[in-house]
């Protein structure tokens, strides 16, 4: 049975509950991006932000990028670490996305189509590990980690964030692999393929969509993650943009300007991979969250 087309004031409803989403999703980037632009005179002590731009310069984006000096010691200070937190970012996200995908297709996979001891006890210790605040665990890997001796490195944000995002990659590629059908993979190893060559060659290209979409949700959760990299980082050797960002507001000035900047520059990589594969993220989670 369709869905019945609205009319009269339920239609005008519909359309100003859309029009006030789409506002208050916009609005707060739009003021970021007139915050970046203008003076500090125009921001600082302003009970009510400006939402026209005044005297506007790109000064603060060129001072982010290092192609300015910033004048105050505290925004200089967090300008040249942010240059290093975005690279820092890059490689975290980046390698705790890849290995995310590695191990928890091939999870999802095994949960999908094999047979072994506990493996419904597996399955509900993986939707159960989503059901952890992320603080829980921060002391004690503190500790651990502090005991390896690998703080402030790499190492304990990818390897946080990779369990993280693992848990989410194996649930919604699980139901994904659920809803291809098993006969086309036996039909490929009747013709000769291995049970890895029929996952490599038949299931992961069918599958495409949900890795797509599974990717970029775990890439912008790395990329916007603050409590690890707040606690398990102490210097610019392995901060991360959302860290660093946070080191604009000083003890005696906020540096608005640069910090919108540093904010709009930092919003942009995960907005521009979720409007180009927007269309994968949609299918990927239609298609893998519901099972056949």
């Amino acid at each position: 049975m369709g869905a019945q087309p609205l009319t009269g004031w339920l239609k005008v409803v519909h359309r100003l509950i859309v029009v006030a989403v789409v506002l208050a999703v916009l609005v707060p980037f739009y003021w970021l991006g007139i915050m970046s632009v203008t003076p500090q005179r125009y921001i600082a002590g302003r009970a009510v932000p400006t939402m026209v731009p005044r005297e506007p310069s790109m000064i603060a984006y060129q001072q982010i990028l290092g192609l300015r000096e910033v004048e105050s010691p505290t925004g200089r200070s967090a300008a040249i670490m942010y240059r290093r937190s975005l690279i820092n970012s890059i490689v975290v996200a980046s390698t705790s996305t890849f290995l995310a995908l590695i191990f928890g297709t091939a999870a999802a996979y095994a949960l999908a189509r094999l047979k072994f001891p506990g493996k419904s006890a597996s399955y509900v210790l993986i939707l159960g590990s989503r059901l952890l605040a992320q603080v829980t665990l921060a002391v004690p890997m503190f500790m651990i980690f502090q005991r390896m001796g690998i703080l402030d490195t790499y190492l304990p944000l990818i390897i946080m964030n990779t369990s993280f995002c693992m848990a989410w990659v194996t649930l919604i590629m699980n139901n994904y692999f659920d809803m291809i059908d098993a006969e086309m993979e036996d039909a490929a190893r009747v013709d000769g393929c291995t049970r890895t060559g029929a996952f490599l060659r038949v299931l992961l290209p069918m599958a495409i969509p949900g890795i797509i979409s599974v990717m970029l949700i775990s890439f912008l959760f790395v990329w916007g993650e603050f409590l690890y990299a707040l606690l398990f980082t102490s210097t610019a050797a392995a901060r991360t943009m959302p860290v660093v960002v946070s080191m604009f507001l000083g003890q005696f000035a906020i540096e608005y300007r640069l910090l919108a900047a540093g904010l709009v520059v930092g919003v942009l990589p995960p907005v521009l991979l979720a409007l180009l594969f927007q269309r994968f993220i949609v299918s990927g989670l239609t298609q893998g969250g519901i099972k056949g």
